[in-house]
């Protein structure tokens, strides 16, 4: 069931494969036997969510489409989304282990998720990011809503 690199098999459920170079594939999260390791990226970016792990199981469990990224049969980044089916898409959570960034990983994920929720059917794609990753996304071809004459609002709590 593999694919050619860069290239992504399409189902009803999302992407089934995406092969990066020889080792590492993107692959649709299986809960029962990813979440300790999906629990483990999210602790080694000292997210906040890794101190609530029930929390974050409820989280991925009710996921539109959750991927993660595997590379030697360990998994190695993760993606999730949620969204209404028909016009938007909220790409909540975007993670790489910190010892395999820039390796292509976080884009491949990101890219699985954007072909995923073509723009010809969806009006928008939108994600939250720390201001450090605004390049990555810029280059993803992703842009500010500032562009476009928008805002963007956030209602949060200090979760530190």
């Amino acid at each position: 069931m593999g694919s050619s690199a860069g290239d992504s098999t399409n189902s009803p459920r999302g992407p089934r494969l995406t092969t990066l170079g020889a080792k590492t594939h993107i692959r649709q999260a299986d809960l029962a036997a990813d979440f300790d390791a999906i629990l483990a990226i999210y602790k080694a970016n000292r997210w906040s969510h890794a101190r609530h792990p029930d929390r974050l199981r409820i989280a991925l469990e009710r996921a539109d489409l959750a991927l993660v990224a595997v590379q030697d049969d360990r998994v190695v980044g993760f993606v999730r989304t949620m969204s209404d089916g028909a016009f938007a898409v909220y790409i909540a959570d975007i993670l790489v282990l910190p010892d395999v960034q820039r390796q292509g990983i976080g884009s491949r994920l990101l890219r699985a998720v954007l072909d995923h929720y073509p723009m010809k059917t969806f009006h928008h794609q939108v994600l939250i990011a720390e201001r450090d990753a605004d390049g990555f996304y810029r280059r993803m071809g992703l842009s500010a809503v500032g562009a476009f004459g928008l805002t963007a609002f956030i209602r949060t709590r200090d979760d530190s």
